[in-house]
């Protein structure tokens, strides 16, 4: 097995010994570190967000957004995600954790904003020194 085949196993098993995943449990505990730990960046990867074409990198600083994300889509497509084979969880999770609109790739372009808001998407934005801006 490749290591992303055992995560996915890994996932799976965490998944199928959970009851119902709106019902608390030490299993569905168990749930959210197994997924931290097989799903979650570790170290800088180039993620590019769904709908965008440039890439953003995403550190472990981020794994918190893609934790987030990734259990709010399990717990909104649960019955969906128990019928997936092991890999195609691990694949759809991964991609929901970082590409996706909660996931760390958008978090991280948000950060890039450093606190700007009503920057439509695709909007570039470029900082310039204030002694060298000209004004318009």
């Amino acid at each position: 097995m490749t290591g992303q085949e055992d995560k996915a196993t890994e996932l799976m098993g965490a998944l199928r010994r959970c009851k119902p995943l709106d019902q608390a449990s030490p299993e569905r505990d168990q749930l959210w570190v197994t997924v931290r730990e097989t799903i979650c960046t570790k170290s800088l990867c180039l993620v590019v967000p769904m709908g965008s074409s440039s890439p953003v990198p995403v550190t472990a600083e981020h794994s918190t957004d893609e934790l987030i994300a990734a259990m709010d889509w399990l717990r909104t497509h649960e019955s969906e995600a128990r019928a997936m084979a092991p890999k195609r969880l691990f694949i759809m999770l991964r991609g929901v954790a970082t590409k996706g609109a909660l996931g760390s790739a958008r978090a991280a372009q948000a950060d890039a904003l450093h606190g700007m808001t009503h920057v439509s998407p695709g909007e570039p934005v470029v900082f310039a020194d204030l002694e060298r801006a000209e004004v318009a």
